[in-house]
């Protein structure tokens, strides 16, 4: 067989075989059998698109899910630190409003809105002034004790000299033994009872009251514990230091009495 002949039967068999896949393909053109390839690889890659944009659609639902959730936590936990706060708020007061009904000269409660910029400046801003009827030398107490005078007014706010800065004094009296001295302030949240001599019996433990004598605070206040007696010095009076009740660092509202 010539070289023709052979060519022309490979055509043949050729053409044959691409009618015979058309016929099983109806809707295939010739060409489109031969772009049938390009059309499954740009299938393929489409496909494999999908598949990896399914995962990163997932994974930024779940981490806006955890973003959502951890928002709502946060809502729950500030929540729950508010009711507490209200809780805690709601105690003070009680025991603020049960001491005003045994308080004869009762003014107001004011709330503590700021602190003195130093340590050696032993004050609170109140949120209460002249139109609240509190007047210079007020004296300021919470369920606890003692807690200062007022020092100046205006007519929204005042200033509360507190029994531990070292320009404060009162009369007070050991509430066991009697014995009468003062009492000031030292700047580090302690103070110290003046004027009571060596031979007077003031022990660790004993309870001051305010006495009266000063004319400026009530008798019977109480303020504080004598925490240390020193008798060694070489003045003629103990050095006595002394912790009061109402703990400053602690206080957020007090109430206002008249003299």
């Amino acid at each position: 067989m010539s070289r023709k002949s052979i060519l022309l039967f490979l055509f043949v068999i050729l053409v044959i075989g691409l009618m015979t896949y058309q016929s099983k393909s109806k809707h295939l053109l010739p060409f489109q059998f031969l772009n049938n390839p390009i059309t499954k690889l740009h299938d393929g890659l489409s496909s494999l698109k999908d598949s990896l944009k399914t995962p990163f659609k997932r994974m930024l639902l779940r981490e806006k899910e955890n973003i959502r959730l951890k928002t709502e936590i946060d809502k729950l936990m500030i929540e729950r630190q508010n009711f507490k706060e209200v809780l805690l708020e709601n105690k003070r007061l009680k025991e603020l409003l049960l001491l005003k009904d045994k308080t004869p000269n009762y003014i107001t409660i004011a709330r503590v809105i700021a602190r003195g910029p130093d340590q050696w400046s032993n004050t609170f801003v109140l949120d209460k002034g002249s139109s609240a009827g509190i007047k210079k030398d007020m004296v300021a107490i919470t369920a606890k004790g003692l807690v200062g005078k007022i020092s100046e007014v205006s007519n929204s706010y005042s200033n509360l000299l507190l029994i531990t800065d070292i320009n404060f004094f009162a009369a007070v009296r050991v509430q066991e033994g009697r014995q009468e001295g003062i009492i000031s302030g030292t700047g580090l949240r302690r103070c110290q009872l003046k004027y009571i001599p060596y031979d007077e019996d003031v022990k660790k433990g004993d309870i001051l009251i305010t006495s009266g004598l000063d004319n400026l605070f009530t008798k019977g206040i109480p303020v504080g514990y004598v925490s240390k007696v020193d008798k060694t010095g070489s003045g003629l009076f103990q050095n006595i230091e002394v912790v009061p009740f109402a703990d400053n660092r602690k206080i957020e509202e007090v109430i206002i009495i008249s003299r």
